[in-house]
């Protein structure tokens, strides 16, 4: 065993701190595909050729320090093929790991893992990251250059390719196969990409630890652009993707005329369509769909909208629209897929050469939805058959900067259109700091329809439908700092009281907004405080009027802590408001929002939010007492078992009278038996005491793959409309029994 001597630590401590941040270069040997077997097992007879990269630093909670803990990473690859392998060591009884379903988001949070990080551009617009945890359950992700996690990661991403995962004596072990047509990458038999490995662990106190081939500098804001070890890749085979998506499906519905009737089932109604997928080139892919089945298999988690003035947004799972969304992912909302809610026939073309991307959408729509933004209300109809375009163009002039364009266009069958343009840029102004913008322009003419009845105005325009022409525009500019200390922004939007995206998510208009962030942040590494952060937030925003509309003042604090514990709580002071012409003032409440996942067995997430808000919906609005609370504990039983029930609770008392604006509650209850990582069993319910309703939806479901699916379910719910002195919200009201058969052929 060699011993270090202080002289010999403070060496290392220099060696490693030149090697930092380099860029490592690997050019591992070919094998061939015979030669390994994906059984989880690194067997040194497969593996000989391979070359090994070690993962040396850990990154979180220590900064680039020295890993505690043994990793080691393996590649090889053959004409159509990459391969890595990781030996991850540790003593197999400290292994957290549990069999489940792709892209099962808990098994980030509370699972070892091992992770493979693509930047195959070499140019830091993203990232393709493949996770796998010791059972071989898959995630993938896609990371963009974004401020927050939020914005940066996109969970809906989906990449086809294979894992298999052991326990084993000494820790675990893990192998990738990884199809070379399945990532995006330049035109060329030789390739030299850029990527990195890493590992994520907890240690003796439950403190989350991750390490990493490479080191990672915490004063660079862009954390995609830190993926730089190079992979030199000799003489593959390009081979194009021509991919056939057929499906099947049908469902059985019934249905009470009465109360106390039984049911009345319709006839089963089949379905059936068909998806094509074409490589043109390796650089460019077309998506065509006719008929497709968008229904999701899994509700939508329900959300408390009783005291919103303005429509709320829910996450896309289609994986047809959330392909290649990162390029049309905006701060304004100007694309929102769901928007276009039950297409006829859709098309997509994504293609990314070095220096551009493309992204052109097309589809019929034969239920669009329509809204109007406002300054303080929304508003949304149903309106009938459109026609919906969306181009999107993002040049490259250097690693420093990016433009971009985009259009989106719907023309509705009934008459009206929505047109948007618009123009976005990104600079990296230095290490630390970088500006964005976003500047569109809208021009609508309306249809002639009753889709939305309201007598409101905006700006003296009705927001009845009545064929009037209108136009507007919005800017958003924001300049961003960050180091390892310290994350301030300043943000200022200008959106005019006309400005609409008939494609998008726009809710709000008729504002001058302006934001100011500053926060200070530590690493401390300590077991009872490993991270804190304290900060505030000042808005102030102004109508085109040029009247006071907010002022607001935040204080935000968190720390992370023992059991793996994360505490953030934040003061909203609205110093000033303004809603529906009427002046509010110092109406403040606070926010605690708790995460801690203190075993493998065992997570929770609290939030809740108390203090003083306005009765929005109310004829005329008063300051409220409000409390709301939410609480989803998960227990895994075992490797296969999972349960995760929630309670989300809202309730807003007049401040003198103690009157109820509202009260109530949203249970839900979800119970998931996973066999393998691809066959599943699932239960979900849920009782909305806002609306008096019920429902139960199992799930068989069996996925191999991200394109491959089958699945037979139900729904089962209660009607409000018949509830009476006699009210028992678990009845069945209403039923419905549903399947769906969908499988991926590769030509």
């Amino acid at each position: 065993m060699i011993r270090l001597n202080s002289f010999g630590y403070l060496l290392l401590l220099v060696l490693q701190t030149q090697i930092t941040f380099s860029q490592n270069q690997y050019q591992p040997l070919k094998t061939n595909d015979s030669k390994i077997t994906l059984d989880g097992v690194i067997s040194p007879k497969e593996w000989d050729n391979a070359t090994p990269i070690e993962l040396n630093f850990e990154i979180n909670p220590g900064n680039n320090s020295p890993a505690k803990k043994k990793t080691v990473g393996f590649v090889t690859y053959t004409d159509t093929h990459l391969y890595i392998g990781f030996h991850a060591f540790d003593d197999p009884k400290n292994v957290r790991a549990s069999v489940r379903s792709r892209d099962d988001f808990a098994m980030y949070r509370q699972d070892d893992i091992v992770v493979v990080t693509f930047d195959t551009y070499a140019d830091g617009r993203n990232n393709y990251i493949l996770v796998s945890n010791p059972f071989g359950s898959q995630f993938d992700v896609r990371a963009i250059n974004a401020l927050t996690d939020e914005q940066r990661y996109d969970g809906s991403f989906n990449m086809d390719f294979e894992t298999a995962g052991s326990i084993v004596s000494d820790g675990f072990q893990v192998e990738y196969k990884i199809p070379f047509s399945s990532l995006p990458f330049p035109n060329g038999k030789d390739q030299n990409w850029n990527f990195n490995l890493s590992r994520k662990y907890f240690d003796e106190n439950n403190v989350e630890v991750e390490i990493r081939s490479q080191a990672f500098d915490r004063n660079n804001p862009c954390q995609v652009c830190q993926t730089t070890e190079s992979l030199i890749l000799k003489d593959i085979s390009i081979q194009k993707r021509i991919e056939l998506l057929p499906y099947v499906a049908g469902n059985l519905s019934g249905k009470k005329p009465t109360q106390k009737g039984t049911l009345d089932y319709d006839s089963f109604k089949p379905n059936a369509g068909l998806g094509l997928n074409l490589d043109l080139n390796k650089n460019s892919g077309l998506e065509i769909t006719l008929n497709p089945d968008f229904s999701q298999v899994e509700a939508d988690v329900t959300q408390i909208d009783v005291n919103s003035s303005f429509a709320l947004e829910y996450p896309e799972r289609r994986p047809f629209f959330n392909r290649g969304t990162d390029i049309v992912n905006f701060t304004d909302g100007a694309f929102y897929s769901r928007s276009i809610n039950n297409p006829l026939l859709s098309t997509k073309l994504l293609s990314q050469a070095k220096k551009s991307r493309i992204y052109f959408l097309t589809a019929i729509d034969q239920n669009s939805p329509y809204q109007i933004a406002g300054e303080d209300r929304s508003y949304l109809g149903q309106g009938g058959q459109s026609f919906v375009n969306v181009f999107r163009y993002q040049r490259l002039l250097n690693k420093n900067t990016r433009l971009g364009l985009v259009t989106t266009n719907r023309y509705y069958e009934e008459g009206g259109y929505g047109n948007l343009l618009g123009t976005d840029g990104w600079f990296l102004i230095s290490k630390n700091w970088r500006l964005t913008y976003e500047l569109l322009a809208n021009f609508n003419q309306e249809p002639t329809a009753d889709w939305i009845d309201s007598s409101d105005t905006i700006e003296g325009r009705s927001v009845a439908l009545n064929k009037d022409k209108f136009q507007g525009s919005a800017l958003y500019v924001q300049l961003y700092r960050n180091t390892e200390h310290w994350k301030s922004y300043a943000y200022f939007r200008n959106i005019t009281p006309e400005y609409q995206a008939n494609v998008g998510f726009v809710v709000k208009n008729n504002r001058r907004w302006g934001t100011l962030f500053h926060e200070y942040q530590n690493f401390i590494n300590k077991k009872g405080l490993q991270f804190f952060s304290i900060g505030t937030k000042a808005d102030m925003s102004y109508t085109f009027g040029n009247y006071l509309k907010a002022l607001s003042i935040d204080g935000i604090f968190s720390i992370k802590t023992y059991l793996n514990t994360t505490v953030e709580y934040t003061y909203d002071w609205d110093v000033f408001k303004n809603f529906l012409g009427r002046d509010y003032r110092n109406v403040g409440k606070s926010e605690l929002n708790i995460r801690t996942n203190p075993s493998e067995s065992f997570s929770l997430m609290i939030r809740s939010t108390f203090g003083r808000e306005l009765a929005y919906n109310e004829e005329n609005p008063e300051v409220g007492k409000e409390f709301t609370f939410f609480l989803m504990p998960s227990f895994q039983l075992g490797n296969k078992f999972n349960l995760s029930p929630s309670i989300r609770y809202a309730k807003l008392n007049d401040l003198n009278t103690q009157k109820e604006y509202f009260k109530g509650a949203i249970s839900r209850f979800s119970a998931r038996y996973q066999f393998n990582n691809f066959f599943s069993i699932r239960i979900i319910s849920e009782y909305n005491s806002f609306a008096d309703r019920f429902f139960v939806q199992p799930l068989v479901q069996w996925n191999p793959n991200p394109s491959t699916v089958f699945y037979v379910g139900g729904n089962q719910n209660s009607l409000e409309d018949f509830n009476d002195e006699f009210y028992s919200p678990f009845r069945v009201d209403q039923t419905q029994f549903f399947l769906k058969f969908q499988y991926l052929i590769g030509l």
